[in-house]
């Protein structure tokens, strides 16, 4: 049987301090035995070495013609074409990230900013936008040290909302999130993300459907 291609994405730039790391180093490595294959990760460490900004070269591209944008700005686009590259290639996707502002970090927006891409991963059609790329199990390990993600919210939640609206218009609707919050209150937030966790995986279903490698 063929090992799964799984791409993560580490968000923090807090290293081995980080809560979100520490959140996925004890979640991920459960799920991949859980799924019953081998799992071949491509990881990017988005915090320790971020992606650049767009520039002003990329953002003209994306009002052009795809074959116009890529005669004029082929260069510029090189990094994004390598990025959806290697999402598309991808049979899940893992994103480690904590809660920056009630959202999520700039470095991930960076991210989500060069894979976002009109006539690449998503069309505009009459009816809206609509998913390029086909979708695949998405799971976001995410801390936040505010008390978030809860009823009543004592603070706002623009981190869940936005990160499945960028995702889905590119077809990546399959998105499971997961989530260690009220950190700052902690005594020692990294037993609190341990603890987390395995009620996590005590709690969660894994029964969906694995993607099929040829």
């Amino acid at each position: 049987m063929n090992s799964l291609k799984l791409l993560q994405l580490e968000c923090s730039p807090r290293g081995e301090n980080s809560t979100s790391r520490h959140f996925t180093h004890h979640l991920l490595p459960a799920m991949a035995e859980r799924f019953g294959r081998d799992i071949q990760v491509v990881r990017r460490d988005l915090g320790a070495e971020p992606l650049p900004p767009i520039t002003a070269e990329y953002a003209e591209s994306l009002v052009l013609p795809i074959a116009e944008a890529k005669s004029r700005f082929g260069a510029a686009l090189a990094l994004s074409d390598h990025l959806i590259q290697e999402l598309d290639d991808a049979d899940m996707l893992w994103i480690s990230a904590p809660v920056h502002n009630f959202t999520v970090p700039a470095v991930l927006k960076n991210w989500i900013d060069l894979v976002v891409r009109r006539d690449v991963t998503f069309k505009t059609t009459e009816n809206g936008k609509v998913g390029l790329l086909q979708d695949r199990p998405t799971f976001v390990a995410v801390t936040s040290g505010g008390a978030m993600f809860r009823e009543p919210a004592l603070q706002p939640d623009f981190f869940r909302p936005y990160l499945k609206a960028a995702l889905g218009v590119i077809g990546l609707k399959d998105v499971t999130f997961m989530h260690a919050t009220g950190l700052a209150f902690a005594d020692e937030p990294l037993s609190v993300v341990e603890t987390k966790a395995e009620q996590w995986l005590r709690e969660a279903s894994f029964r969906r459907t694995i993607p099929s490698i040829a």
